[in-house]
């Protein structure tokens, strides 16, 4: 199951590389009784008079639905505004790297009254913008103490996973261990593992590319992919990726879905 993203991710817009504590993903959750215009109203207002804000912007016209980007943040502040059946009601969310928290905060403080402070659904809620996501996944292997090897997980990889909802998230952890073991599982043929030699192969395959990142100062089209049906078999999970010839690492650059067919 996937949650269909307004608009791409720009890569001027992805964030700068910072520790891992600046970039972990953070999500608040508020109940509210507003219309989604008031909303948007209240979070322009923030925009337009804080100074903290001043260097960002509002990407998207739906006032349900909408990013602020800056070349100061460290990432994305998705803001959404969503309307669910009794007894949940209307609940708002904030989600954002915990290095611009200062800025969510003067956000959060505009909202004022109109905002109550929930706990966020969190982990197979499936509620839109508060479950885990791809992104949230692809941050955590990115990190020396996921285990994960051979790999560079970029920026706009994660932030294109964080629009992504899965019902299976370490079938992509193991998923990304494969493709950082490529070149090895290759090398030693199929007498060591039958099963994973022939996967590897699969992922070998060349497609002409739907993304092109930069890496190092080079251009780098993402000319492989790793596709994961989802378990209710509605949707397949698309890992966009390429080897860097300079230093060998397989470079994870995009994440989208797409419906199965039949």
């Amino acid at each position: 199951m996937s949650v269909i993203q307004p608009f791409d991710s720009h890569p001027l817009f992805m964030p700068k590389p910072n520790s891992y504590k600046s970039l972990t993903i953070q999500t608040l959750a508020f109940r509210t009784t507003m219309p989604p215009a008031k909303f948007r109203q209240l979070v322009e207002g923030a925009v337009a008079s804080e100074r903290l804000l001043n260097e960002s912007f509002i990407v998207g016209d739906d006032p349900s639905i909408f990013r602020l980007h800056g070349m100061n943040q460290h990432g994305d502040v998705l803001l959404s505004h969503c309307k669910f059946a009794a007894p949940v009601g209307t609940r708002l969310s904030v989600r954002f790297r915990e290095g611009d928290r200062p800025m969510v905060e003067r956000l959060v403080a505009a909202l004022g009254q109109e905002a109550t402070a929930d706990q966020p659904a969190g982990k197979g809620s499936f509620f839109p913008f508060e479950d885990l996501t791809v992104g949230h996944c692809l941050l955590a292997g990115a990190t020396p103490r996921s285990g994960l090897k051979g790999l560079d997980i970029l920026p706009s990889a994660i932030e294109s996973g964080l629009d992504l909802l899965w019902d299976d998230l370490p079938e992509i952890t193991e998923e990304l261990r494969l493709v950082g073991d490529l070149t090895a599982v290759i090398v030693e043929g199929p007498a060591a593992d039958q099963s994973r030699y022939e996967r590897a192969a699969q992922l070998m395959q060349t497609y002409a590319p739907v993304r092109t990142v930069w890496r190092q100062g080079r251009r780098l089209p993402l000319v492989h992919q790793a596709h994961l049906p989802s378990e209710d078999g509605t949707n397949v999970l698309r890992i966009h990726f390429a080897q860097d010839m300079s230093d060998g690492a397989m470079v994870i650059g995009w994440i989208d879905d797409y419906p199965m067919t039949p």
